[in-house]
């Protein structure tokens, strides 16, 4: 197995576990973050590295990060996950009418999600398990986590 090979292959598994994990803690909607989620390799001379994409959201779902008061949501958003979720509507109002009633709240409060860590647990659980045997197959023995702003996940050096 080649070391693209074997890194793709770790993509895959990461993504699973994401999507998993994002399912356990209550993060999973419609699944718009989680079919967002991609993996993949990048080679620069002796380097490759294995990095993740997604909606920008998800840094947001994996550390609590709130809206801060000021700014209205945008309303659709908010339409489509109240009727996703199949969330009640009280009575006398439309879904459209309680998702601004939602937006203007939000406006003036803000919002203060807890964190739902669903990227660093998913990356250890892969590299200790799966990942690890993965890339050992393709004879790598160090690899390096770099869990940053970059979201560079696996940087593997020959």
């Amino acid at each position: 197995m080649t070391i693209d090979q074997a890194l793709v292959k770790v993509g895959d598994e990461l993504k699973s576990t994401m999507i998993e994990t994002l399912k356990k803690n209550g993060s999973y909607g419609r699944g718009d973050l989680a079919n967002s989620i991609t993996y993949d390799v990048r080679t620069r001379e002796f380097n490759y590295e294995l990095v993740r994409t997604m909606l920008t959201y998800g840094i947001f779902v994996d550390q609590g990060d709130g809206r801060k008061p000021g700014k209205r949501p945008p309303v659709q958003p908010l339409i489509d996950w109240l009727t996703f979720k199949k969330i009640p509507i009280p009575e006398g109002l439309t879904v459209k009418q309680f998702a601004f009633a939602i937006a203007h709240k939000i406006e003036k409060r803000g919002t203060d999600p807890k964190p739902r860590p669903f990227i660093t647990p998913s990356i250890q659980q892969v590299m200790r398990t799966t990942g690890k045997e993965i890339l050992q197959q393709a004879g790598i023995d160090t690899v390096v986590a770099n869990i940053d702003g970059t979201l560079e996940d696996i940087n593997v050096k020959q």
